[in-house]
């Protein structure tokens, strides 16, 4: 997990998210859970993010996250909302459309942006179909 400079932009974060799916799209899972950071309430694995992946939607054997996809009636959604510090240091969140198999799909990945000494630290906070 990385902390990024408090004046990191949106495209430099949706950047840092395209990375993350591209280590998904490889199948390094662990990778992609080390990138980020994870509460304690949230009980994030490699594992989890790879089954959640693989049980979305037809579940089609050998489904994958794709870095690009084809849009249908869904078009993908990279969205990063700010807003000013509130007690926990919140600062914002990123809503990101996962692409299956090369398609977009409706299930997202949402990080939290939140500000600390250290910088603006990117933690996976949910996976699922919005």
């Amino acid at each position: 997990m990385t902390f990024f400079s408090s004046t990191i932009s949106d495209p430099e974060i949706l950047a840092f998210v395209d990375a993350w799916a591209a280590l998904l799209e490889a199948g390094d899972y662990q990778a992609a859970y080390d990138a980020t950071a994870h509460s304690a309430e949230i009980h994030w694995t490699p594992e989890l993010i790879q089954a959640v992946i693989e049980q979305y939607g037809a579940a089609t054997p050998g489904q994958r996250v794709t870095v690009t996809g084809a849009p249908t009636d869904i078009h993908q959604r990279k969205e990063v909302d700010r807003w000013s510090a509130n007690p926990n240091g919140s600062v914002g969140e990123v809503w990101y459309d996962l692409n299956i198999n090369g398609i977009v799909s409706d299930l997202t990945a949402i990080f939290a942006l939140t500000q600390e000494a250290s910088g603006i630290r990117i933690s996976l906070n949910d996976i699922h179909v919005m």
